[in-house]
């Protein structure tokens, strides 16, 4: 199946279950591209993370928790725990430096972290439907 901008190639690819890994993370796409790209200031993708993150510390805290999300479909999606460290780094780097002044603002509209954590769980789903695709071949050349 072709893919188009929106919707990577691999996102057809099913996995054990039986869905696609499209239909598995197409919430926390959305929820990702909110927090870190939905907008555009002076032509530069921005999203809640940045905006919200220009309060002082209760803006950090706020989208450090909404990254949490990130934990939570990682959990719900049973990935392994190389995933979790790879998504708490990064959410520990965005709170982290974030909470800089002025310098976290600017950092937060180009780290990306929920952008960065989106891509984590893609890749281990891609691995998961890479793997179960070979299974059922080598399975039905048996």
């Amino acid at each position: 199946m072709a893919g188009s901008a929106e919707t990577p190639e691999h996102h057809h690819l099913r996995l054990p279950t039986g869905r696609t890994i499209g239909e598995e993370i197409a919430g926390f796409n959305r929820f990702s591209r909110l927090m870190d790209s939905r907008f555009k200031i002076a032509g530069v993708p921005v999203g809640l993370d940045a905006v919200i993150g220009v309060v002082p510390v209760a803006g950090d805290a706020v989208t450090g928790a909404m990254g949490l999300y990130a934990l939570g479909t990682a959990a719900r999606l049973k990935l392994p725990i190389t995933a979790h460290i790879q998504i708490i780094w990064n959410l520990v780097a965005d709170a982290a430096i974030g909470a800089v002044p002025l310098a976290g603002d600017v950092f937060d509209v180009f780290f990306r972290s929920h952008r960065k954590n989106f891509r984590v769980v893609e890749k281990h789903l891609i691995k998961r439907a890479r793997k179960h695709e070979a299974e059922l071949a080598k399975a039905s050349n048996v």
